[in-house]
């Protein structure tokens, strides 16, 4: 190989292009604070984005109300199971009745699953709320300012574009 098919070669090699990653909001709420100017350079787990929680908070505190009452449900129809399932296994109760007292307290355990993975869900949106970056790069473009109300529970909106380096 020529000089110059080895320098061609490296300089090949060597040469990387950037990529640039789109970075997405799947929450709605208004923009507290953008911590990111375009050319600015991130690392991966900057804060970049604050969006306002609010929404999601109040909706965490109503369904943790529910799940406490929801709680109490379950427990008592856990203890008046438990009685009727005692008094089955003694055959003092019948099959249709002890079925009944069975399926009352499994659709009250659901009803507690469903409110539990409800509020897990917010804590999740919460953390959503707080864009970090994924990656080390560049900024490109934001596409938000502080104050607006964006809405990524509809589509995926996007914030702002960082370019790899």
């Amino acid at each position: 190989m020529s000089l110059l098919g080895l320098i061609s070669a490296l300089f090949l090699f060597s040469f990387s292009f950037s990529q640039e990653t789109e970075i997405y909001t799947i929450v709605k709420g208004i923009v507290r604070e953008v911590f990111v100017k375009k050319g600015q350079h991130v690392r991966p787990g900057e804060l970049l984005v604050d969006i306002d929680p609010t929404l999601y908070v109040k909706e965490r505190e109503r369904l943790k109300a529910e799940l406490e009452i929801q709680k109490l449900n379950l427990e008592k129809v856990e203890w008046d199971f438990k009685r009727y399932e005692e008094l089955f296994s003694r055959d003092l109760l019948s099959k249709s009745d002890y079925e009944k007292w069975k399926n009352k307290y499994d659709v009250e355990r659901a009803k507690y699953a469903s409110l539990l993975a409800q509020v897990e869900k917010l804590d999740t949106l919460i953390e959503y709320c707080r864009i970090k970056s994924p990656i080390k790069g560049v900024v490109k473009k934001v596409y938000v300012k502080k104050g607006i109300f964006v809405n990524g529970s509809m589509v995926p909106q996007v914030l702002l574009v960082v370019q790899e380096k």
